[in-house]
């Protein structure tokens, strides 16, 4: 059942099983999971049905370290959440993600990657991914092309959602499962507790109403930013879930950056190897990373790439997300300038329908500039911080202050993954590594974006002096709180994080039945 704060009544005296903040993909996969398995469920969202502009700028932050455009771009007060507008590629955490690394402090998590293993398997179902291909080996024959691979890299595929928008493709679940009650722009403002437990959420409209919103355990899915900005403001109960002193601190994004150009020696050899897979109705992208023991010859952190297509052509570019969007019947997302512009590229469209038909691979023009696009782990003490300032939102909350930096050694990571490149690609494209880079220029910071990939903050940890929460997901300090979001990251790889982050989800889903 979907109901709006703004309108419609609470039931009096209703008491949840549990209580869910967010209505993300986490909390989306959380809510449903739990009331498929017979609990009362709450799921609780500051924004409504569709992005406002209103509820957006509750994220307004002040940025005080390096550019970063997820701070705002990538956080969308929403249901659905950041998935609205989500591209749905699906990775794991390598297992030297989960291992401590002579070197590398605070590096490994509280378990080894095997504890998730049955968890990322069951979250594919819930992605729309039950049929996806498993192996990639197996991907490749069915291409009838060889899988190929690298000295010193490693070739592997990622898999993308279908659906993306976690809103849409639970819809059914959200709307009518009698379990569950999905409550729009109910933002949490306050976190309610009596000794060790939580007694309730106190949320807040923008216009005013607010209401007590009561369960024996509350999830708090929020963003991997907003989870610190919620447990730092401040309160009358103190912060029992901050001895460590390590909430806001140690952020971490994945640095993304164009580190060299690529000029195939074969085209059709190149993009037989690198151009995006389309098989069976799922989409699949090659990438690269560097091997387990390459990283630990040279004390880098972990790193990887795709190759990035840049089509100079703008208009094109519109024509195919106008195809997308005619593919999955979001004719309210499509213009009469949208169409214009796909009608003048129907000869590109064509020659992109037979590749896609006939190849089951992506096209790219002739004219394509294509670049090494790298992934790069941040440090797992990194100096990236959020804090707050004495400004408050409309709903009263004290506003971020976001201080993103990227550390030698993670620019030292990038130049030895380009250099191991140029070598271990050298039988199909020229790889030129980007001048400033390898000359150390402060100008290549520039070139880094962030990755819309927020994690950290909120570190996991076996004992209240390390971290925010433990194994379980548990606040240190409370007893029913827990936080199941990429917050609490001990150190993040360089793979997309919203796969680990469903998987945590599963587990914690089976930890609260």
């Amino acid at each position: 059942m979907i109901q709006d704060l703004l309108h419609d009544s609470y039931p009096t005296g209703f008491v949840a099983d549990i209580c869910i903040v967010g209505s993300g993909a986490v909390g989306i996969t959380l809510a449903v999971e739990s009331a498929r398995r017979g609990k009362k469920v709450l799921l609780l969202e500051g924004g409504g049905g569709h992005r406002e502009e209103s509820s957006q700028h509750i994220y307004d932050s002040e940025i005080v370290g390096l550019p970063h455009r997820g701070i705002h771009t990538g956080r969308i007060r929403v249901k659905g959440g950041t998935t609205v507008r989500w591209g749905g590629q699906i990775l794991e955490l390598d297992a030297l993600d989960f291992t401590p690394r002579p070197g590398i402090p605070e590096s490994g998590w509280p378990f080894p990657k095997s504890t998730l293993t049955p968890f990322y398997e069951r979250a594919l179902t819930l992605e729309g991914l039950a049929k996806v291909e498993r192996t990639d080996a197996a991907v490749w024959h069915d291409l009838g092309l060889v899988f190929t691979q690298f000295d010193e890299l490693e070739a592997y595929l990622s898999r993308w959602c279908p659906e993306p928008n976690f809103a849409r493709l639970h819809h059914k679940t959200l709307a009518e499962h009698p379990n569950l009650q999905l409550w729009l722009h109910a933002s949490v403002v306050e976190l309610m507790s009596e000794e060790e437990t939580v007694t309730g959420v106190r949320c807040r409209t923008l216009t005013g109403i607010e209401h007590i919103f009561r369960a024996r355990h509350y999830v708090f899915a929020l963003g991997g930013i907003e989870s610190a900005r919620f447990f730092l403001q401040p309160r009358d109960g103190g912060h029992p879930w901050n001895r460590s002193g390590l909430v806001g601190k140690h952020f971490q994004d994945h640095i993304d950056c164009n580190a060299a150009a690529v000029e195939p020696l074969d085209h059709t050899v190149f993009h037989d190897t690198f151009d995006p897979i389309v098989a069976h109705g799922f989409k699949y992208l090659p990438k690269l990373r560097l091997l387990p023991h390459e990283q630990t010859a040279r004390g880098t952190l972990n790193i990887g790439s795709t190759m990035a297509f840049e089509d100079t052509g703008k208009a094109r570019g519109q024509a195919k997300s106008t195809i997308r969007n005619l593919m999955r019947g979001r004719f309210s997302d499509i213009t009469r300038e949208n169409l214009r512009h796909t009608t003048k590229h129907l000869p590109m469209l064509a020659r992109q329908a037979w590749r896609y038909k006939m190849k089951s691979r992506a096209y790219s023009p002739p004219e394509v500039r294509i670049f090494l696009r790298v992934h790069c782990e941040q440090e797992p003490t990194s100096c990236s911080s959020i804090t707050l300032t004495d400004q408050r939102d409309p709903l009263g909350l004290l506003r971020i202050r976001f201080d993103w930096q990227i550390s030698e050694r993670e620019l030292e990571t990038i130049r030895q993954y380009v250099l191991v490149a140029e070598r271990a690609l050298a039988g199909v494209a020229r790889i030129v590594p980007n001048e400033d880079l390898m000359s150390g220029s402060p100008a290549f910071l520039a070139r880094c974006d962030d990755s819309n990939h927020h994690m950290g903050g909120m570190r996991m940890s076996e004992t209240d002096s390390a971290g925010v929460v433990d194994t379980n997901l548990r606040l240190h300090g409370i007893t029913n709180a827990y936080v199941c979001s990429s917050a609490v990251f001990p150190c993040s790889g360089f793979s997309n994080p919203t796969h680990t982050l469903l998987a945590l989800a599963l587990r914690l889903s089976d930890h609260l039945s």
